[in-house]
């Protein structure tokens, strides 16, 4: 869903120098990512006037329409594995925003340097990204009692073991016990936009036109990653709450077949959906494939989304036309099929209609049928929205 600027800004609370004041200097920790580009892309829309992005390399690390912004989106070297990088990037910042590295994969050992950092620094508000399996952090310290009695005997299928889950209950942990900052957690499912960030999917994609998984047809709840960006924004200008988790998913399960249609119908080729072996997948990404295959995914609440935002989540065919907040790499994989240029992907705000930026009272589903995936209304009385406090 495209907004207005105006209504964009008042969905985000963004009430020009009263919020710049409050929030001040953002820095994007991994502004490369899915997430965090989404993140700098829309404070540069908003006219936000104090963005940096923290990046290994940033001279690999260009952005034509970011460069093109009124203001200076500010580039700095930040590198987990180097804590020395972390005191430069700090400074003068008051709001930081942590999505998910993919890179280094002990980047969880680094997390409470990070956090004595921003003590130094003395930033006032981090936003952290998180995984929907790791919310049992949020009722005690995972650094302390993981793989105790008790807190294995939280529902979740031996979920406290997947590697991914783990790093980011420790590090949720490690930001809920310091009280000196206003923290708000966001903990999201599967990013929708993980069909085109990971290297075997990029390549089954463009080479086979296949996607692959090992969900065994169950179905999985994927969430917009431009609905993950959003609400992280939000809690940037939230000056009400000093700390805040949100449960950000999708608007309902689907299967991975239907993907794959929904896939087919985006890119205009056939996509075929693959059931993988597990050790098709490297260890991380197969015990991930676990959780999906699980079945648990299939009967998830909606989350607290519709109740910050004020509008549904994506579903994931307005996630794919969705083209101008992609990512590059994203729209390298789009491109790839059918070719487009940046300004075939700007979205004309301007002309949208108030119909397309009604919030809509129910919940739509896929079904898949021999034309390809097809909307149907989904009953949503069972919708369960509820508010998620963060021990204090």
């Amino acid at each position: 869903m495209n907004l207005h600027l105006a209504d964009l800004k008042k969905c985000f609370g963004f009430d020009g120098k009263t919020s710049v004041d409050q929030t001040g200097r953002v820095l994007v920790v991994d502004g490369h990512d899915v997430v965090g580009y989404r993140v700098v892309d829309q404070l540069a829309y908003v006219d936000y006037p104090l963005i940096r992005v923290g990046v290994r390399n940033t001279d690999d690390f260009q952005v034509k329409r970011w460069e093109e912004n009124e203001y200076i989106i500010e580039k700095v070297t930040f590198d987990w594995v180097d804590e020395s990088t972390y005191d430069i990037a700090l400074e003068d910042v008051t709001t930081v925003f942590v999505t998910t590295p993919t890179t280094p994969a002990n980047w969880d050992v680094h997390f409470p340097k990070f956090l004595d950092a921003c003590h130094r620094a003395k930033v006032k508000k981090i936003v952290k990204l998180s995984f929907y399996h790791s919310i049992q952090s949020r009722i005690e310290n995972p650094r302390q009692c993981f793989g105790s009695q008790e807190y294995t005997a939280e529902p979740g299928y031996g979920i406290p073991t997947v590697p991914f889950v783990k790093k980011h209950a420790l590090c949720d942990g490690d930001l809920i016990l310091r009280k000196e900052f206003d923290a708000t957690i966001i903990f999201a499912t599967h990013l929708m936009s993980n069909v085109f960030r990971y290297g075997f999917q990029r390549q089954g994609l463009m080479k086979d036109h296949e996607f692959y998984g090992a969900s065994q047809g169950k179905h999985v709840n994927y969430v917009s990653p431009n609905d993950v960006a959003d609400i992280a924004i939000k809690a940037f200008f939230d000056e009400i709450h000093t700390r805040e988790a949100h449960n950000v998913l999708g608007p309902f399960p689907l299967m991975d077949k239907e993907v794959a249609a929904l896939l087919s119908e985006s890119l205009h080729t056939a996509i075929t959906y693959v059931e993988k072996p597990l050790d098709f997948f490297d260890k991380n990404t197969a015990a991930l494939e676990n959780i999906k295959a699980s079945g648990m995914e299939e009967d998830f609440p909606h989350g607290d989304f519709k109740r910050v935002m004020n509008r549904s989540p994506q579903s994931f065919r307005e996630y794919l036309k969705d083209t101008y907040r992609m990512s590059p790499f994203e729209r390298k994989v789009v491109g790839a099929f059918h070719p487009m240029k940046l300004d075939e992907l700007k979205v004309t705000r301007e002309e949208e209609t108030k119909e397309e930026i009604e919030v809509a009272d129910g919940a739509e589903g896929i079904e898949v049928t021999a034309e390809g995936a097809v909307e149907k209304e989904v009953d949503s009385s069972t919708e369960q929205v509820g508010t998620t406090q963060m021990a204090q």
